[in-house]
Parts: C-alpha cells; sequence; structure tokens
C-alpha cells in the first residue's frame, strides 16, 4: 500500500497569523485529524519558520499522536514577481496552505482562512 503524503502548512493554515497567540483555525485542524486517521496517509507539518517551529505549534494544538513527520519548507524569500520560493527537503504530494502565490507541489489546496 503506498502512503499518501499531506503537509499542513503552520501559519495561516493550521493557526491564525494575525495575532501572536496560538490560535487554531479549527476547519483546517479537524481536516489534519480526519485525513490521519486513514491507513494511507502520512501527515506532515511544516513551516517557513522551521521545523521546530511546527513541532511547537502540533504540541499546543495537542497534534502529536496525528502527526508523522516534520519539516521545514526552507523558505528562500521571493523572486522578481514576488512569488514565494520554497526549497524543502521533502515533496508531498498534496500541499495544504494559505499562499498562493506559489506551486508548492503537484497538488495545492489553497485554505480561506484570512
Amino acid at each position: 500500500m503506498n502512503k499518501l503524503t499531506i503537509a499542513f502548512d503552520v501559519d495561516g493554515t493550521l493557526i491564525r497569523n494575525d495575532t501572536e497567540e496560538i490560535i487554531m483555525n479549527e476547519r483546517i485542524v479537524v481536516l489534519l485529524q480526519v485525513l490521519s486517521s486513514f491507513k494511507n496517509v502520512k501527515i506532515i507539518v511544516w513551516s517557513w519558520r522551521w521545523e521546530d517551529w511546527a513541532r511547537y505549534v502540533v504540541s499546543k494544538l495537542w497534534l502529536e499522536d496525528e502527526v508523522d513527520w516534520y519539516a521545514s519548507k526552507n523558505h528562500k524569500w521571493k523572486d522578481k514577481d514576488w512569488k514565494h520560493i520554497f526549497e524543502p527537503d521533502i515533496k508531498p504530494d498534496i500541499a495544504i496552505d494559505d499562499i498562493q502565490a506559489c506551486n508548492l507541489w503537484v497538488i495545492n489546496l489553497i485554505c480561506k482562512e484570512k
């Protein structure tokens, strides 16, 4: 059985990015929880702010049991057209993010949390 790798972004996706507090975006957190219950799904939580930030947020949201892996998106800033450039070490099958100014991977699901 091949596993489908789904990567969830932290800021603006799993949590709100309009406050210094860690406040979850409930429907995205529920989506992560539901998808993690499938046998052939591997959940990655990543952030442009580094792997440690992803781990910290997941622990604050009590999601450790649902997450298989943590990573940094390796944000390289923006190109001449102001599109975000990422060079992560992993390539998920599906990326769930709030940034629409870039194509992260094969399938990109852009949430409407803003």
